[in-house]
């Protein structure tokens, strides 16, 4: 029986190695993945560009440098004293986050706030090449935070989308995104990505009580 129970304690254990931890910060949360050898982060809080020109992560702890980029096409964009890029009247927004990786990749997770007009939703793409042939995807967003917008039709809202790579060799993508229409003020970005080197949650549990068990039955000899 004592064993049985150490052997439960030790899965316990195993599993609180790898939640989904909310972030402090516009209801954005840490993927399970975050940190591990090997994944890659980005975050956007300050922009310095509203039209066609690039912009590199700012978050502290992003370590793709100008490996990911966030530029908006529509003439109409500009960056506000808070740092945010707004798409005013007559403009609907027009987003492309480029990612140039160095190993293929598993899991995509990206987080995107808005105030005042969201975006189209149902128009967010995830944009690769696998095996000389064009991939386009769409995404489910699950919503994170949402309070009504003060003076601009739509919600100050938090979103996440989340995409499991089963293509081979897929290395490099893109997302693409727009406004459902103008005064849309993007707030914040980030972008997780794991590389297939990195195991699976699941794999992760099963050496955690592999180690516990051989550990527990290594005492009791």
């Amino acid at each position: 029986m004592d064993i049985q129970k150490s052997f439960f304690a030790a899965a316990l254990v195993a599993a609180t190695l790898i939640p989904n931890t909310s972030a402090a910060t516009n209801g954005f949360y840490a993927p399970y993945f975050r940190g591990v050898a090997g994944t890659e982060v980005a975050g956007w809080e300050r922009f310095s560009s509203g039209y066609n020109v690039a912009n590199q992560p700012d978050m502290s702890g992003s370590n793709m440098g100008s490996r990911a980029t966030l530029t908006q096409l529509d003439p109409v964009g500009a960056v506000l004293g808070s740092g945010n890029i707004y798409v005013g009247v007559g403009g609907a927004g027009n987003f492309k986050l480029n990612y140039s990786g160095l190993q293929p990749i598993a899991q995509i997770s990206f987080q995107i706030r808005t105030l005042g007009t969201e975006i189209d939703y149902s128009g967010l793409r995830l944009n690769y090449i696998s095996q000389d042939k064009p991939v386009s995807l769409g995404g489910t967003p699950t919503t994170l935070a949402v309070s009504p917008s003060q003076g601009f039709p739509g919600n100050n809202i938090s979103l996440a989308y989340s995409w499991n790579i089963s293509d081979p060799g897929v290395n490099d993508f893109n997302l693409t995104f727009k406004a459902t229409g103008e005064h849309l003020s993007l707030d914040a970005i980030t972008l997780d990505v794991m590389p297939t080197t990195v195991p699976e949650p699941g794999t992760w549990a099963l050496g955690g009580l592999g180690l516990a068990a051989w550990a527990l039955v290594t005492r009791r000899r």
